[in-house]
């Protein structure tokens, strides 16, 4: 049953990956484009989660942490350059 699922959903996240990709180059706003590029971070770790499941290679765990860490720092880093024009 979770076999399914998890197939439903990787059958689904494309769709929801090329609407990101749309408000990532056409957003009106930058945190509109920002908001986008965490949302195909968040597809790509479900991505990896899926997969890592599925082929039962829990080591690609650490590659997850990893990417979110450093999607979440990208993401601070975009945000105070945006607010205050320069990083440090």
């Amino acid at each position: 049953m979770i076999e399914k699922t998890l197939q439903f959903i990787i059958t689904g996240l494309p769709f929801l990956g090329i609407a990101a990709l749309y408000r990532a180059f056409k957003g009106p706003s930058t945190l509109d484009r920002v908001v986008a590029m965490n949302m195909i971070s968040a597809m790509v770790i479900v991505y990896i989660l899926i997969f890592s499941y599925l082929t039962e290679a829990y080591f690609y765990l650490d590659v997850v942490l990893v990417f979110n860490l450093a999607a979440f720092i990208a993401t601070l880093c975009v945000l105070k350059y945006l607010r205050e024009g320069r990083l440090f």
